[in-house]
């Protein structure tokens, strides 16, 4: 029985839109009701789930259209929501939907490099397991784990860095893929992001191909007839904290849908001056320890650079040097790690430390928990002569510009030093937010922060936020404005502005 329940009038909507906080992540259901939805079927010739699909999206209140793949785009005034089934063919789909300035929820696999979503390559940038072809892989996509951490969706439904169910123990058909480098990978199979079974773009977003998402995406592992199998927990049962993180599927899928309807954080504009102004006011009675190589060659004079920057900005800055004990750090607000440091001289101190942390050395990320532990892999330097394939660079490619992280600067190339040199990298964690990775290098990531309370590599759970920049020794001497702009967001970000 579908149940239908009549609009709230617009300006209720308005009324409970001004009532809800500034930051709320996920919009409840009654927020959403009346919201317009258009979901994209096709036939297929086994059964499929469509219609147990539209029944829950309407028993939540929402107004649902279903039109064919074939129909085209026409007017999305109105529309909330853009939902894709994996029954609607991707050929007659193609890239209708990519530009789409609403929303897009998707279970289509095989669209996924229409939408930008992921590379085009089958097998590698997505796939589909099914229990004919893949039959002792079917089972394990049974089972799903809980990569990111901090998201407004992982926050929403309590997942862990753990496994839990994605559906009922039935061999059954799951969509893949693999994310490009604005993409969060919020589940993923196999123990490898490379796998995700649940990702997100927020609006702004680096999709695969390139391109800026037009709106917020999101990738699920669904197939045409798996709706039914997806896991809850009800009765007795939910009392029960370990069965309540097992059976997550149900509540996972509707917090997706939430999150894509929700509005998105607002852009922040590039504006250097506003941005000195917000730095200025948080730096007031902040204490900065930055840790450097005393009496260093290559890289002394852009540390004192760094320092006299910080304290014109207003921050009390205390220098220690690399073979000071960790103790120094107390009383501090942020610590900030100088790229003229030496990992066999810092050894594995301040990975623990209860404050926001800021490294400037790549080559630190393996002892920080920034990234895995293979060098040239994990972490490495690009353009570092011996060290690297790649030739030095001078730009950054920004593909996470909806975070104040990105200091307003719009999705793309950014100019970051005034001539090419070395740049220091790693590859997070999916609970990392990513800002910038390194041209025609999307795995290289440059700028990315973690969350207080992310899971970082080995484990490791972020005391309290931690960034990376890409610094080598001299390079701020190097600096571009807008390579200042990122610093100074980075900073504030790290702590705890928006």
């Amino acid at each position: 029985m579908r149940v239908h329940r009549p609009p709230i009038p617009l300006l209720a909507l308005l009324m409970l839109a001004l009532c809800l906080p500034a930051r709320a992540a996920l919009l409840p259901w009654s927020a959403l009701r009346g919201a317009e939805v258009r979901f994209v079927t096709g036939a297929t010739a086994g059964p499929n789930d469509d219609a147990r699909v539209r029944a829950y999206l309407e028993a939540h209140g929402l107004r649902v259209r279903t039109v064919g793949a074939h129909a085209p785009v026409g007017d999305l005034t109105g529309v909330r929501l853009v939902i894709i089934s994996s029954t609607a063919s991707p050929e007659a789909l193609g890239d209708k939907y990519a530009g789409a300035p609403v929303p897009v929820f998707t279970w289509n696999a095989f669209d996924y490099p229409h939408l930008g979503l992921t590379g085009p390559r089958l097998h590698r940038d997505f796939g589909v397991v099914d229990p004919v072809q893949h039959f002792a892989e079917s089972f394990s996509v049974l089972y799903g784990y809980g990569a990111n951490t901090t998201s407004a969706i992982s926050r929403a439904v309590g997942l862990k860095p753990q496994l839990f169910g994605t559906l009922y123990l039935e061999p059954a058909t799951v969509g893949w893929g693999h994310p490009g480098p604005g993409g969060r990978v919020l589940v993923d199979f196999n123990g490898t992001q490379d796998q995700a079974g649940v990702f997100t773009y927020e609006r702004a977003a680096t999709l695969a191909d390139g391109r800026p998402a037009p709106a917020r995406r999101v990738g699920f592992y669904l197939s045409n007839d798996n709706f039914h199998l997806l896991t809850a927990v009800h009765g007795p049962a939910a009392r029960q904290r370990a069965l309540r993180e097992w059976y997550l599927g149900l509540k996972l899928f509707g917090a997706c849908l939430r999150w894509a309807m929700s509005p998105p954080p607002a852009l922040p504009a590039y504006d250097p001056r506003a941005l000195d102004a917000r730095i200025r006011r948080i730096a007031a009675g902040k204490k900065i320890l930055y840790v450097e190589r005393l009496h260093a060659g290559e890289g002394r004079r852009a540390d004192a650079a760094i320092v006299a920057r910080l304290r014109r900005l207003g921050f009390r800055v205390v220098i220690a040097d690399q073979m000071d004990p960790q103790r120094r750090a107390r009383g501090m607000n942020l610590v900030l790690i100088s790229s003229t440091c030496s990992k066999y001289k810092l050894a594995n101190k301040y990975v623990d430390v209860p404050v926001p942390l800021i490294s400037m050395e790549g080559l630190l990320s393996d002892t920080l928990h920034f990234a895995g532990r293979d060098r040239y892999v994990d972490y490495g330097e690009h353009g570092e002569e011996k060290e690297s394939d790649d030739p030095p660079t001078d730009y950054l490619d920004i593909v996470g510009a909806w975070n104040p992280m990105a200091a307003g600067l719009p999705p793309g190339p950014v100019k970051f030093m005034q001539t090419p040199g070395v740049l220091k990298w790693a590859r997070p964690t999916p609970d990392a937010i990513v800002i910038a990775t390194l041209p025609g290098a999307p795995q290289q990531r440059a700028i990315f922060g973690y969350p207080k309370g992310a899971t970082m590599a080995d484990g490791f759970v972020a005391p309290a936020r931690r960034a990376l920049l890409p610094m080598d020794n001299p390079t701020f001497d190097d600096i571009t404005p807008q390579g200042k702009a990122l610093f100074d967001a980075v900073v504030l970000w790290a702590l705890g502005g928006p």
